[in-house]
């Protein structure tokens, strides 16, 4: 939105400043616009200027406009005027004939600043800093709301350290306890370990938990910001000496880690907040002072720690933005430095709560407030803040270039895609160390030690006459335009000698000829040779003889015997005539009078450019260019590329003609000596034409091996499914195994795996080799050899007792 200030105006003339925003950086440029209207068309106004800052005045000016509407808009751009204050006024003044309007419009300008590049921001401290974990707290959660607060900053936008996080190109998140996240301030924190309220991680807490949790060591890129002890006051021991031994007890256990970048806050006057301003004048009175003190000490405690560590450590000054902000409020826009912009707090029992509830009612002009509530910034002044700490934090670059001021030698660099180390972009630097800057220099590159005008340009790279020829080498520096032949810096009209070759023009035949001296002249014509086109009178004139390699001061080149001008190849002693001009002398030309032969190398009387076969003396000739000489071509005017015969068609390109080829669209086979249709390259049996596969590979083909796919067998004589070589019966269809080799077939073979069994007569389960009786189902054994079977015999086991006839 424009920021603009009420007008003033004198009777219908009114004169009003705008401009877009309160807070710019040194490199910034401004425009500032200024609308006036209530004057008549056609008349000149006077508008007059001043810019000025604490120091003083800086710029003014004076523009004369006329009205082009009836509201005239006049700008007055601003840029490279910052001279080191902060608070900047730009007053006008617009006058026409006696009537005279007023206007002015306060803003800042803070120095551009360099910041070291860091690769992470970790920040410990309070509700100040806090992007969102004491909204995630139980305690806080259950009176803080957003609305009206912002996505759980204690504020009405981002805070301080947001923007600080903008500046350096990085991403700040929240965390607390064993969650994840570098920002772990948590609103209602003191200094010291332990926990506020019971549940609110001090300082000393939220360092421990960050490195049990989040990472136990920092890195050299890593920056650690610091900024509590507000609540130590408000609501804690308010002791400076404590609180500020609390903060360097944190910066020593954060170097412990490996921490060596800090950024630390003091504390503002926070008697000065409406939270301080509701307690007693006498509070008030001990709070500044403690708060004072508590400043100065935190400030040795910085020095001591420095030195003692050698860390590096920014000391953030809040206590004097804050009181410059207060007393130069209407420079960044602020019009309350009172008042809280919103109303209606939150209140738990026992719990001092400097925060709006809910239901809180927010002022429609809440940019303007430096207190969102009772404790906090509002987003304007956290934004102001966190502007004034990138100053303070980075070296100082006042135009913006990433250079710092104390190695730039270029004030105001405007094109930062060229700079270079020392501060200067392309314009700025002198490429060619002549004291003249590149955007000045009409002469870049100019070598060193010459002396140069203004522009930049020495002697020899200047030509004041503009006739080509440089200063420092021109006679006639000065002379008029007109032609110079020789270009030696004076015109022909004054020139005696107009080639510069030491003759007079009224005595030389080649006035204006080659330019310069000479002394060559072979022919004695006047000229010097090299404008002689015929130095020897030869014939061939100069240019050709230079073309020929020849010799233009010699007729006869080659010493044949021939002027080098009637001579074909005046370079060459052998030739001297080209009856055809075919470029090849007659002496060496093998068709004198055929320009379009010259040579035969294989001496078959045919011209090698329409032979063929230059280099066989058997062909020339290839009507079907197939590659193959006629003579040997057995189809001489059909294209073809087999061999056998040779050059005749072979469309699968097998070497065998297609007349002659059996199986002509198949590359890999040709012939098929026992006519069964497979070719030979393929038939395993290429002279049997009942067999062409042998699919084992046992020699006997797949159309009479019974066993095609075993290479073990090939015939099974007795047809039974089993190969005559493992049939141990090959002629008993009946029969194939035989496996305890008795000689008896397994499925005749009531023992097949017994080789002293293979008959049951009796059938009565025992082999007619062991059973006594085997044609006796009842008898199998007679153990005592009586001749009586057991089963019959009273007495088995003795011989002498075989029946009992009496009972």
């Amino acid at each position: 939105m424009p920021i603009q200030v009420e007008a003033t105006s004198g009777r219908a003339l009114t004169a009003e400043i705008v401009i877009s925003e309160y807070v710019w950086t040194s490199s910034d440029e401004i425009i500032v616009e200024v609308y006036v209207s209530g004057a008549p068309f056609n008349r000149n106004l006077t508008l007059d200027w001043e810019l000025s800052d604490e120091n003083g005045e800086i710029l003014n000016d004076s523009i004369v406009f006329q009205m082009g509407a009836s509201t005239h808009i006049v700008q007055i751009p601003l840029s490279r005027f910052y001279s080191g204050g902060i608070y900047h006024d730009i007053s006008v003044e617009v006058s026409l004939d006696s009537t005279v309007v007023n206007d002015n419009q306060p803003f800042t300008v803070l120095r551009d600043s360099y910041l070291q590049p860091a690769s992470n921001l970790v920040v410990f401290g309070d509700s100040l800093s806090d992007m969102g974990n004491g909204n995630n707290s139980a305690i806080v959660s259950v009176v803080f709301s957003s609305p009206p607060y912002w996505q759980g900053r204690f504020s009405n936008g981002p805070v301080w350290i947001e923007h600080i996080s903008d500046s350096y190109g990085l991403s700040t998140t929240f965390g607390d306890g064993t969650a994840q996240g570098d920002n772990r301030a948590f609103g209602g924190s003191q200094t010291g370990q332990g926990y506020a309220y019971l549940t609110l991680p001090n300082v000393g807490t939220q360092i421990n938990n960050y490195l049990a949790n989040v990472q136990s060591s920092f890195s050299n890129s890593d920056v650690i910001f610091l900024w509590a002890g507000g609540n130590d006051f408000l609501y804690g021991t308010g002791n400076p000496d404590l609180i500020s031994q609390n903060m360097a007890s944190h910066i020593r256990a954060l170097e412990l880690a490996g921490a060596t970048r800090f950024v630390v806050a003091n504390l503002p006057p926070l008697e000065l907040t409406p939270e301080g301003a509701s307690r007693t004048a006498q509070q008030q009175a001990t709070m500044a002072s403690d708060v004072v003190s508590y400043n100065s000490k935190l400030a040795q405690e910085v020095t001591n720690l420095t030195n003692t560590l050698s860390i590096e450590i920014t000391l953030i000054d809040a206590w004097s933005i804050f009181n410059e902000i207060v007393n130069n409020a209407d420079h960044v826009g602020i019009t309350n430095t009172q008042d809280q912009a919103c109303s209606g707090g939150a209140t738990v029992p026992l719990v001092p709560l400097p925060i709006c509830g809910s239901g809180a009612n927010v002022v429609s002009n809440v940019d303007e407030y430096l207190f969102f509530d009772k404790a906090h910034p509002s987003a304007t002044m956290h934004k102001i803040i966190g502007q004034f700490a990138v100053m303070n934090i980075g070296d100082a670059d006042t135009d913006g270039d990433g250079v710092t001021d104390s190695n730039d030698i270029c004030d105001w660099t405007e094109d930062t895609s060229t700079v270079n180390a020392e501060g200067c972009d392309w314009s700025q630097q002198d490429e060619d160390s002549d004291g003249v800057a590149n955007a000045n220099d009409e002469c870049l590159g100019t070598n060193s030690g010459y002396s140069v005008d203004i522009n930049g340009c020495a002697d020899y790279q200047k030509d004041t006459d503009g006739d080509g020829l440089t200063d420092d080498v021109d006679p006639c520096p000065n002379d008029v335009s007109g032609q110079d032949y020789d270009s030696d810096g004076c015109i022909d009209l004054v020139d005696e000698d107009d080639d510069n070759d030491g003759v007079i023009d009224t005595e030389d035949y080649c006035p204006r000829g080659q330019i310069g001296l000479h002394s060559h002249d072979f022919d004695e014509d006047g000229c010097h040779d090299d404008e002689d086109l015929d130095d020897d009178q030869d014939g061939l004139p100069d240019d050709e003889e230079s073309e020929a390699g020849s010799d233009p001061f010699d007729v006869d080149s080659d010493d044949d015997g021939v002027w080098d001008g009637q001579d074909s190849f005046p370079t060459d002693p052998s030739e001297w005539k080209d009856s055809d001009s075919d470029g090849y002398g007659d002496n060496s030309d093998a068709f004198p009078n055929d320009e379009s032969e010259w040579a035969d190398s294989d001496y078959d009387d045919v011209g090698d450019n329409t032979d063929a076969f230059p280099n066989d003396p058997t062909e020339w000739d290839d009507s079907d260019l197939d590659g193959i000489g006629d003579n040997s071509d057995d189809c001489p005017f059909q294209f073809g590329t087999s061999y056998f015969p040779k050059g005749c068609p072979d469309r699968d390109s097998d070497g065998y003609a297609d007349e002659n080829d059996q199986f002509p669209d198949d590359a890999d086979e040709w012939n098929d000596a026992d006519g069964d249709g497979v070719g030979d390259n393929s038939d395993a049996f290429p002279d049997d034409s009942e067999e062409w596969l042998d699919s084992d590979m046992d020699g006997f083909g797949d159309n009479g091996d019974a066993f095609p796919f075993d290479e073990s067998e090939w015939l099974d004589s007795d047809f039974d499914g089993c190969g005559d070589n493992s049939d141990a019966f090959p002629f008993d269809s009946t029969e194939c195994i035989d496996s305890d080799l008795d000689g008896v077939g397994d499925n005749s073979d009531p023992w097949p795996y017994d080789p002293l069994e293979w008959a049951d007569s009796d059938y009565d389960g025992v082999g007619d080799n062991s059973d006594f009786d085997p044609y006796d189902a009842s008898e199998t054994k007679d153990s005592d050899g009586d001749g009586v079977g057991d089963n019959s015999d009273l007495w088995p086991l003795d011989p002498s007792k075989k029946r009992d006839s009496d009972g």
